[in-house]
């Protein structure tokens, strides 16, 4: 499954390529995660200057697809997830919350019967993925002004028959995430509660769809079993989707993805799973390029063929059939994985995204990073990523992470440098302007080779993001440089050094947390990325 909708779109030379790819290693079926990422005729609004592929575009992938053994599969949402297309005012009388779909209302239904055509028509299966993950403002919005608090899984159920009833009209065969029916079940409303028990009224209720249970997060077999059972009494047709980790920071965290395939696809094998997905999420910004999957991707396709896959036999297969190193792919593993590098990073640390975002004056995660050596960690990385056995195909991806460790370990001297003003005074402005200088021409080496990787594999759109983020950072230093000199002539107190410095919301149990972008660079309101 390739996440699409996270703005970055891969071209659609990019998405023959890869399909030939993975056909090379055994692969038989690709989703397409699309969100508002392709044209439906007649909504102009959907997903406009997104990237969004045309009905066109869609058919010539799936007739390439379907010519080197691929059925390609459309992904999309018609319940929550949608805020890319809801942010639309001609989208106000289908929406609830702003991510979420007012269901059972007469226009939705119209709406959903003209998207699920639209999503269809171009492909050669019948097969569809209708979403409904994640679902947690269902019925929490206009419909609750409107109707008060109806319960959520009432809701799910109606408008799930809703949507089955359209697929049936299509000829389509749906299928669907499982995590809300277990959020709904819980007593404490928990995503994959092992405790969950499905009513027989619930379970008569829900009509024939395939449930699609995600998991990436466990590296024993046990709470991976138990779920698969607890799937059963669901008594529907059963999916597990795996991940290969492409959206925790700036690089795949490969021990968790190693770890995570392991126990998940083994309980997949002991529970009689017949059919298997591996997920390649973008998750804020699709900063991760997809050349880094590669070794995900084979570690997964070697399940296929063996009852278990150690990280040798899938390193000899990456050799054999792709010709790349798979010891220089796991380098990858440590531009997040600092806190206890010799196991898999299951906290979801993101200090790679971390340290390239944080503000140079407010320094929001300067209590999470202090107990590491962050500039001598990335600038080691540098090295390695350097040494590392490249091929013609993967070498410029690697001389983009050998800059971004280099970047990190730059930033991080900056950062410090930055820190000792309060108490080291004017006198340590010559070193601060030093580093701050070195962080810039690191910065600037970096973002053209970041851009030029992006738009070899991605269309335009979406690359914005990018430019507002990454220019961002350059424009900070000179804000900072301007600050540092009315501070020497006296006319800034520099403020904000002297905020205390607290531990900044982790929202996850590791030591240095996990951010998005929208939470790490300011306090202050710019936005939440989709």
């Amino acid at each position: 499954m390739i996440d699409v909708a996270r703005n970055g779109v891969p071209t659609v030379a990019t998405l023959e390529s890869a399909f030939v790819r993975l056909a090379s290693l055994g692969y038989n079926e690709v989703w397409l995660y699309l969100e508002d990422i392709f044209e439906v005729p007649g909504e102009p609004y959907f997903g406009l200057q997104r990237g969004r592929y045309s009905q066109a575009d869609l058919h010539e992938l799936a007739v390439f697809a379907d010519g080197v053994g691929i059925t390609l599969v459309p992904a999309i949402q018609t319940l929550a997830h949608n805020r890319g297309m809801l942010k639309w005012r001609a989208f106000d009388d289908i929406r609830d919350a702003p991510d979420c779909l007012y269901v059972e209302k007469p226009e939705t239904t119209a709406f959903l019967r003209h998207l699920l055509k639209a999503a269809s028509a171009p492909f050669l299966t019948k097969k569809i993925h209708i979403g409904m993950d994640e679902a947690n403002s269902l019925g929490r919005g206009e419909m609750l002004n409107d109707r008060g608090l109806v319960d959520q899984t009432e809701l799910m159920v109606a408008h799930l028959k809703t949507v089955v009833g359209l697929c049936d009209e299509l000829g389509l065969q749906p299928m669907m995430w499982s995590d809300m029916w277990f959020k709904m079940a819980s007593e404490q409303h928990r995503l994959y509660d092992p405790d969950t028990v499905f009513t027989k009224e619930l379970v008569d209720s829900i009509p024939p769809v395939a449930q699609v249970y995600w998991d990436y997060y466990k590296d024993r077999v046990e709470p991976y079993a138990k779920l698969f059972d607890l799937h059963k009494d669901l008594k529907q047709e059963l999916i597990f989707a795996a991940g290969v980790w492409t959206w925790n920071g700036m690089a795949p965290n490969q021990q968790t993805m190693l770890a995570t395939l392991r126990a998940g696809m083994q309980a997949a094998s002991d529970a009689g799973v017949k059919q298997v997905i591996a997920t390649m999420w973008e998750d804020d910004g699709a900063e991760v390029p997809l050349e880094a999957a590669w070794f995900g991707l084979q570690t997964f396709a070697e399940y296929q063929y063996h009852d278990t896959v150690s990280y040798e036999e899938a390193a000899h297969a990456f050799s054999l059939m792709q010709g790349e190193d798979a010891a220089s792919f796991m380098l990858f593993d440590r531009f997040d994985n600092l806190e206890h590098p010799d196991r898999p990073n299951l906290e979801m640390d993101d200090p790679s995204k971390i340290v390239l975002y944080e503000d140079l004056l407010l320094q929001r995660y300067q209590v999470n990073l202090a107990p590491f050596d962050i500039s001598g960690w990335y600038a080691k990385l540098a090295v390695d990523l350097r040494a590392a056995q490249t091929t013609p195909r993967s070498a410029a991806m690697f001389a983009q992470y050998a800059l971004l460790a280099d970047l990190l370990s730059k930033k991080s001297l900056a950062l410090q440098a930055i820190a000792t003003l309060p108490d080291a005074g004017v006198g340590a402005l010559p070193a601060v302007r030093a580093a701050l200088e070195t962080y810039r021409t690191a910065l600037t080496t970096w973002i053209p080779v970041f851009r030029k990787q992006w738009h070899d594999e991605r269309r335009g759109e979406g690359y914005e993001i990018m430019d507002l983020r990454l220019n961002g950072l350059l424009g900070r230093i000179d804000t900072v440089e301007y600050r540092l000199d009315e501070w020497a002539a006296g006319r800034d107190d520099l403020a904000e050094l002297k905020e205390p410095k607290l531990p900044m919301d982790k929202y996850t149990s590791g030591q240095i947390g996990r951010g998005r972008y929208y939470q790490i660079f300011s306090a202050s309101g710019i936005g939440q990325n989709m």
